[in-house]
């Protein structure tokens, strides 16, 4: 009798073990991860060079543009612009044109590139316009690079 009930509550401890771990509870989770996206940082446009204009005459200005964001950049275009009044200079006396500048080189994050444009002085600048430095206002249309 001793050794059925030993067997039994062998058994049962056995099926209750077993129960337990059979027993056990599971489940699973859900929700939402956040991310945040970032806003965008105007670059800046800064004359290198540029010199050597007279009345007809064609040169090249180079242009820095320097990229603030924490992502690469691409430069698809920078607008043809016209001079603001220098001096008794008229506006408009010197014209700038992106016109066979290549726009192929990605602004790394916090980088710059420098692009070359050319500038041309009206064949009809007056005496006025004489050892003038002309300021030309320029837009740069910058797009994301990221990968």
């Amino acid at each position: 009798m001793r050794k059925r009930t030993a067997v039994v509550a062998a058994v049962a401890i056995a099926a209750l073990g077993g129960g337990i771990a059979y027993a056990a509870w599971s489940s699973s989770g859900s929700g939402d991860g956040l991310v945040k996206s970032t806003t965008s940082k105007d670059s800046a446009i800064t004359s290198v060079s540029g010199a050597g204009l007279y009345p007809g005459a064609v040169v090249d200005v180079v242009v820095s543009i320097d990229n603030p964001n924490d992502y690469p950049v691409r430069v698809t275009s920078i607008a043809d612009s016209s001079s603001k009044p220098a001096g008794t200079c008229a506006a408009g006396t010197v014209t700038t044109s992106s016109a066979g500048t290549s726009f192929t080189p990605v602004l790394p994050a916090k980088g710059s590139q420098t692009y070359t444009l050319k500038a041309k002085m009206s064949a009809d600048a007056t005496d006025a316009c004489q050892n003038v430095t002309f300021v030309v206002p320029l837009t740069a249309q910058l797009v994301s690079a990221a990968s």
